[in-house]
Order: structure tokens, then C-alpha cells, then sequence
């Protein structure tokens, strides 16, 4: 039955609704107009099956495709973020958005996170990242200039000096938030406090709505997931802006598109030489000529947020290596 509404607008859901409850009151009435049948002393009870309103609660997010389409662009500038700090992530993967009640994620949920509040100004309520503790220890190490190392000894605790820490892999996160969201809407980041209270009772988060998207981080060695949750009453003022509503005579599916054709994507060419021994390495000196497996006259690849985009020929314009679109990337 979920599948059934996975797309339908607010609009249309509403109209669901209304068809449905309008067509059980015509049921009630008829069923307690109907005389008895023969024999019978009361009338048959009276059996509709309710309406699904729970499943509405998990919807896809295409009430708001214009939030929708922050966040894959978020997602797709992050790794780069956290490259200047250092941490080496090979790619941030996007997963879906769902519009759920806050206390049924947190019932899921163990006792070793950190929960980081921040607000989306001038917006009102507040928005949730959720990471892992031990993966934020980890990050740590490796802000301090050590190998991404997670303690053996279970930890639950951020101590103060730990989060000052922290802050910038946090800041680095929220900046690149704050920029992909205000491109439709102007916002100030600003974070507000940290918490281990999965229920985060401070904030009467317990009963709220909030739209909740998980990430991936890919390194190497390791995935580890984190959480955005961003209030549902945070979208209640510009609700209007992120569903992209139309000025007259304007189409939505053209502002989409628009706005889609507008974000910015890093692209990315690599050359790659064949391994070498350390000793080998080691001989190289100022002059050496070092063959790369690409051929010249073979078209190589570019790379959009990790991806086979394109092909092409590489070459020089202007004092820049350029590169001569060939063909998009198709997959034999």
C-alpha cells in the first residue's frame, strides 16, 4: 500500500483522504438506513477497512524537490570539504529522505551517538546531525595528524576538549549545508549545542516530525553512516519555495530544472602509472621520463562524485591541460 502513494503530491493526498472519509460517511449512512433482514433483529455491523493514514507519514520527500536537490549537491561537494581537513573519503552517497515521527528513529537507535543541534536562520526549530561516537573519535585521531583509529575501549562520552575538536569537521558539514540550501532560500548556519540523550527531551524532539536522510561515508578502509534530521516546522514558512510552486504562466518541472542545471559538480580526469617497486621509486631522479598506463591516442575518462561521467582526449589550450569531449560514459 505504500508504493500506492510514493508519489502523490500533499494536494493529492488530501483529496484521497477527503474522497475516502466522504465515501465511508455515505457507507455508514446507508448500512444504518438498510432494514433488517428477515429473520435479523439488529442490523449487519458495518465492516470498511480504515484508511492508511500512517503510511502517508512515509512519503519520498517530492513535496519539497527543491531540498531534495540541495541535498544531492551537498552530498556530492562534501568529500571535498573534508579532504582540506584531511579525512580521506572517497565518496559521500546520498540515501533516501523520509518524513517520520523523530520518536521512531530514535527507537532504533543505540546509546553510543552524539546528536548536534543547529538552526537553519532566520528558519524557526531545529535540525539534527547524528553520528556515531566512536566513528567521531576516529576523527579525532585523524585531525590530530594520526591514522583514522577508533578506540578499543567502548566510549559514550564527548568531553569538552574533544568537541572543540570536532567543531570543524561539524562546520564543515553545516557550511556546505548552509551554502546548497541558500541558494533557494538565504540561511545562517549556527550551531546550538551537543547532546548523547537519543530522545533529546531538552528540546521536546520526542513527538515531532522531521524530514531524516541518511549519508554514507566511503573511504577506503571504512563506511560509516550519519543522519540529517531537519524539523518538519523548520519548512513550514518557505514550504512554498522548496516545492518549487510556479508563478503564472511558469511551469514546475522548468524551475526544477532550472535550479538543477545551476548546481555545480566537481569534475574530475585521472591518470594512473603502473606500480613500482619502492626500490625503483627511489632511483627516480629530476629528468626521468614515467610512462601512465592511459595511451595517448585512447580517449580517458571523467569523473563526476566519483562516477564515470565522460570520455575524452587530453591536451593543452591556453597554458591548461583541457580535455576534447569525445562521448558520454556508457558501460559495456
Amino acid at each position: 500500500m505504500e508504493d500506492l502513494f510514493e508519489n502523490l503530491s500533499p494536494e493529492e493526498i488530501e483529496k484521497i483522504k477527503q474522497l475516502f472519509l466522504e465515501e465511508e460517511k455515505e457507507l455508514q449512512t446507508e448500512e444504518q438506513n438498510r432494514p433488517p433482514s428477515s429473520g435479523d433483529t439488529k442490523q449487519e455491523e458495518l465492516n470498511v477497512q480504515p484508511f492508511p493514514f500512517d503510511k502517508l507519514e512515509k512519503l519520498d520527500i517530492s513535496q519539497l524537490p527543491l531540498y531534495e536537490n540541495a541535498l544531492k549537491v551537498f552530498a556530492a561537494l562534501l568529500k571535498d570539504e573534508l579532504a582540506r581537513l584531511g579525512l580521506d573519503v572517497e565518496n559521500v552517497e546520498k540515501g533516501k529522505t523520509r518524513l517520520v515521527r523523530y520518536k521512531d528513529l530514535a527507537d532504533g537507535w543505540g546509546e553510543d551517538n552524539l546528536y548536534l543541534l543547529f538552526k537553519l536562520k532566520p528558519l524557526p526549530s531545529y535540525g539534527v546531525l547524528v553520528f556515531r561516537i566512536p566513528f567521531l573519535l576516529g576523527v579525532i585521531s585523524a585531525l590530530l595528524g594520526g591514522d583514522f583509529a577508533p578506540p578499543q575501549v567502548p566510549k559514550r562520552e564527548i568531553t569538552p576538549s574533544e568537541y572543540t575538536l570536532l567543531r570543524k569537521f561539524f562546520e564543515a558539514i553545516l557550511k556546505t549545508l548552509e551554502r546548497e540550501i541558500s541558494k533557494y532560500y538565504p540561511v545562517k548556519v549556527e550551531i546550538v549545542d551537543y547532546d548523547t540523550d537519543r530522545w533529546l527531551t531538552k528540546y521536546n524532539f520526542t513527538d515531532k516530525r522531521v524530514f531524516a536522510t541518511d549519508f554514507k561515508l566511503v573511504s577506503p578502509e571504512w563506511v560509516e553512516d550519519f543522519y540529517l534530521l531537519v524539523d518538519e516546522e523548520t519548512f513550514q514558512p518557505v514550504k512554498e519555495i522548496f516545492q518549487g510552486v510556479p508563478t503564472k504562466g511558469e511551469d514546475t518541472k522548468k524551475i526544477l530544472w532550472k535550479e538543477i542545471r545551476k548546481a555545480k559538480v566537481p569534475l574530475r580526469v585521472e591518470l594512473h602509472a603502473p606500480e613500482q617497486t619502492l626500490e625503483k621509486i627511489l632511483e627516480w631522479k629530476e629528468g626521468d621520463l614515467i610512462l601512465l598506463q592511459e595511451e595517448a591516442d585512447k580517449p580517458i575518462k571523467a569523473y563526476a562524485n566519483g562516477r564515470p561521467l565522460l570520455e575524452g582526449f587530453l591536451g593543452k589550450k591556453n597554458g591548461f591541460y583541457a580535455l576534447l569531449f569525445k562521448n558520454w560514459y556508457k558501460e559495456d
